[in-house]
Order: C-alpha cells, then sequence, then structure tokens
C-alpha cells in the first residue's frame, strides 16, 4: 500500500473515532453539566477568572487566539527542526548547532511547551465552546503553517508512462 492510501486511510479511521467519540457523549452526557453550556456565565471560571459577561468573554477568546496562533506558528516552525536533528538516526553531522546549544534549544522549547500545555488543558477543559473554538484557532493557523512549509518544498509529478507497481494488482 503506498503512502497516500495509508494517509487517506488513517483520515477515515481517525475520523470514525472521533465521531465515535462524539456519539457517546452526545448519548451520555448530563443535561446540567456545566461543561456543555456556550457563552459566559455565573459557573465559568477560567484560571480562577470568572467570565461572566460578553465583554470578559470577547477578551477570553481574543487572548485564545493571539495565544493559540502564536503558539501554533512557534511550534510548526521549530518542532520539525529540533526533532529531526536531535531525533534523526541517519544524520549523524550536524553543523548549524553546536552540541550544547542543540541541547538547551530542544529542552528549552520543550519544557516551555509542556508548561503551556498544561495551563491550556485547564483553559480547555473549563466549557465546550471555549474548547472547540481553540480548535479552530489552532487548526485555522496550520493552514498557513503548513502551506509555509510545503511552499519550501518541491513536488514532482510522475509522468504517465512511468508504473506505479504499488497500484498495479498482482496478476
Amino acid at each position: 500500500m503506498n503512502q497516500k492510501n495509508k494517509l487517506r486511510y488513517c483520515l477515515i479511521g481517525n475520523l470514525s473515532v472521533f465521531l465515535f467519540i462524539l456519539f457517546i457523549v452526545c448519548l451520555f452526557h448530563e443535561k446540567d453539566n456545566s461543561y456543555m453550556k456556550i457563552g459566559p456565565n455565573e459557573n465559568l471560571y477560567v484560571l480562577s477568572i470568572k467570565i461572566n459577561t460578553y465583554n470578559k468573554y470577547f477578551l477570553l477568546q481574543l487572548f485564545l487566539f493571539f495565544i493559540e496562533v502564536s503558539r501554533v506558528i512557534i511550534s510548526d516552525m521549530a518542532n520539525p527542526i529540533l526533532g529531526f536533528t536531535i531525533f534523526n538516526p541517519d544524520k549523524k553531522e550536524i553543523t548549524d548547532f553546536t552540541k550544547n546549544e542543540l541541547q538547551f534549544l530542544g529542552n528549552s522549547m520543550w519544557l516551555i511547551d509542556s508548561l503551556s500545555r498544561t495551563l491550556f488543558v485547564m483553559v480547555t477543559i473549563s466549557q465546550i465552546d471555549i474548547a472547540i473554538l481553540r480548535v479552530i484557532y489552532s487548526e485555522f493557523t496550520t493552514i498557513f503553517t503548513i502551506r509555509i512549509l510545503l511552499n519550501e518544498k518541491e513536488f514532482i509529478k510522475k509522468k504517465n508512462y512511468e508504473i506505479d507497481l504499488e497500484m498495479q494488482p498482482f496478476i
């Protein structure tokens, strides 16, 4: 099976798991749960800040948008550089960094990212609309970061006369 088909099957599997989880949540959720509310309300606290007005809610969303966009851009740009430089077993010679520099950059980036994720778990579990909007901000930003990274690559289309053996049935 070629990589394109593997990714398609993984996407279908991922969607199926998500829909299953959504089905279970919809089937068993409690009506009086404060997590399933939307917008500001008297029971909404985000990192111990009461979000009970639309002004506070708007400022919270603006804050989350700015933080999420920044986090995604930094992560999408830095993690491949660090990950492929440090963890690629085939890359034995590194010329862009010293050993100590790479150790410091890698550990510092991942420590800060882990601490930030801990805070954002607390924000995300506050209420369902906050969680969903945070995901939307993140995924909207990845559209741009993925395009930036893809624009740095060259894509070569196979010629029609080349035979892709993985796509041909065995006789």
